[in-house]
């Protein structure tokens, strides 16, 4: 184990599922305010096996002394057992900054998010663990099978709500722990990707059309550019990976209809846009994106607008989403280089992400708008 200050308290980290006992969760959960009981025994259920690359998740049921009061169930995060996509966390300090996110924003965030109880990272050996409001019997979304046009709209009208709440607000620049989305750590993916983009080619061979593999071909040397240009345009909280997967739609506590976001790893400052365009052209199946996009991006600045952000209309998103539709290549050539091939789900989320990305880089000539 591994011991630092957190959340009030000094204890270990636990090294996986194994380290956790009852006297620790009893320690944490205290020191957190989640109760006063002593936990007796708890039940350990791995959960969403395929769906996360860079954290490892637990349902813990627990049973309390003295029919003590708490929480009955939790989620537990702790990091990967991968060794590539472990390492690629530690250099981005995700564990981290998840952590001061739930810490310093959490309910705050304008969308809803679960509730952190305890959480603490050490940067160093990049071990972290986080005690988390259990979602259930809110429905996790699914990026393979793709979001239905109505949640995909849910989905979208809990963004424009989050973003209207952080947009252009200065405290995102207080964040510390909060890298702008161009910030030099940021650099390093142009290199990344120009090392992953000939092995990714092969990957997905003919599915690779002559017309993107120019513009993929461009993208290689103006990664950084793009990302100076996200932050170029107004500001706003970003969550960076919000998909279907990260989802949770349905009974959420906030109503039937309410949408709460998990997984606020690669949170930044920047273009809210770029969130639309994630979302939009990787979660959703082509046929409905080709129906709805439009739809969903004028559904996005009327609740900015009905917020008091009226300078940032339809037009300006169009071209901001454009850019971000043709960034999310990025993400499809580097994820070669760190997927692990014995996931067999997340190589399935990975063809049937880059398919879509692709179809609407042709759909919106979205590589015009690479920076010259």
């Amino acid at each position: 184990m591994n011991r630092v200050a957190a959340a009030g308290a000094n204890l270990d980290i636990p090294n996986g599922p194994d380290g956790l006992t009852p006297e620790w969760l009893t320690a944490a959960l205290q020191s957190g305010g989640a109760t006063d009981a002593t936990i007796a025994s708890f039940e350990y259920e791995p959960i969403a096996a395929g769906v996360g690359f860079l954290g490892k998740l637990g349902r813990l049921r627990l049973r309390y002394a003295d029919s003590g009061k708490g929480p009955a169930t939790l989620v537990v995060k702790q990091p990967t057992p991968d060794t590539k996509s472990r390492q690629l966390a530690m250099m981005f300090r995700f564990y981290e900054r998840e952590v001061w996110f739930y810490r310093e924003i959490g309910s705050a965030a304008g969308i809803r998010v679960p509730t952190m109880h305890f959480g603490a990272a050490e940067p160093q050996g990049g071990n972290f663990v986080m005690l988390m409001e259990d979602m259930a019997p809110a429905r996790l979304g699914d990026q393979l099978a793709g979001c239905s046009a109505k949640d995909a709209r849910s989905a979208i009208g809990a963004l424009a709500q989050c973003h209207a709440a952080w947009w252009r607000n200065p405290r995102l620049q207080a964040f510390a722990w909060l890298p702008a989305t161009n910030d030099p750590i940021n650099h390093f993916a142009q290199f990344a990707y120009q090392q992953c983009w000939e092995p990714f080619v092969q990957f997905v061979g003919d599915k690779m059309t002559p017309p993107l593999r120019r513009t993929g071909e461009r993208l290689a040397t103006n990664v950084i550019r793009m990302l100076d240009g996200f932050v170029e345009r107004p500001n706003t909280l970003v969550h960076g990976d919000y998909r279907a997967d990260n989802l949770f739609f349905g009974d959420t506590g906030q109503g039937p209809t309410a949408v709460a976001a998990v997984d606020w790893q690669v949170s930044s400052r920047g273009a809210g846009a770029f969130d639309l365009a994630y979302f939009l052209s990787g979660n959703v199946s082509t046929e409905i994106r080709r129906l709805i996009e439009l739809d969903l991006l004028r559904h996005y600045t009327d609740i900015l607008r009905d917020n008091g952000i009226t300078e940032y209309g339809f037009e300006s998103c169009l071209e901001d989403y454009r850019s971000g539709v043709l960034f999310c290549l990025l993400y499809s050539v580097i994820v070669i280089g760190t997927l692990d091939p014995t996931n067999a789900r997340g190589v399935a989320v990975f063809h049937a992400n880059f398919e879509r990305v692709a179809a609407a880089i042709t759909d919106l000539d979205a590589g015009a708008m690479m920076p010259r």
